[in-house]
């Protein structure tokens, strides 16, 4: 008799087990669900943050004269740059952090694309904008993702 209450033993903590991994697997679902119908949250445009998700936004809008509005005056990109950019229709991008020191500011990201369901990760990669202030604006400097290059077209 010890061998058949072992085997029930084993049976019952199987069950207990497979349980525990369906209630997990339900969770992650729901947990996902309710993270991609999350409401968005609107920066102020005064803020480095906002300035960032104002020039996102309108990449992905596809309106890149507006997108370009937000570089600084002595940056190398413009409109015909952003043009060039690929940015994934999947693309999701979340605020990390932001780092303020007087008239100069870090604003990192993480861009994830390629997540086509709920259980697909994607593919994230994370970013740094740096901006200055200039007379009381926030400007992005540099060549900043999803660009690569700027000033460089090949005829």
């Amino acid at each position: 008799f010890p061998s058949h209450d072992k085997g029930m033993g084993r049976a019952t903590s199987n069950r207990i087990l497979a349980v525990i991994v369906i209630a997990a697997l339900v969770l992650s679902a729901v947990a996902a669900l309710v993270s991609s119908f999350r409401e968005e949250v609107k920066y102020s445009a005064s803020s480095p943050e906002g300035v960032v998700q104002m020039y996102l936004t309108a990449i992905i809008e596809g309106k890149n004269d507006q997108a370009a509005s937000y570089f600084a005056p002595d940056s190398t990109c413009d409109a015909s740059d952003i043009d060039r950019a690929y940015v994934s229709e999947t693309l999701r991008v979340n605020l990390v952090s932001t780092s303020i020191d007087g008239d100069s500011a870090y604003v990192k990201i993480d861009a994830n694309t390629g997540a086509s369901g709920p259980f697909d990760d994607g593919y994230t990669e994370s970013h740094t904008y740096r901006l200055s202030k200039e007379s009381g604006r926030w400007l992005i400097e540099g060549i900043p993702w999803p660009l690569w290059d700027c000033g460089t077209v090949n005829k």
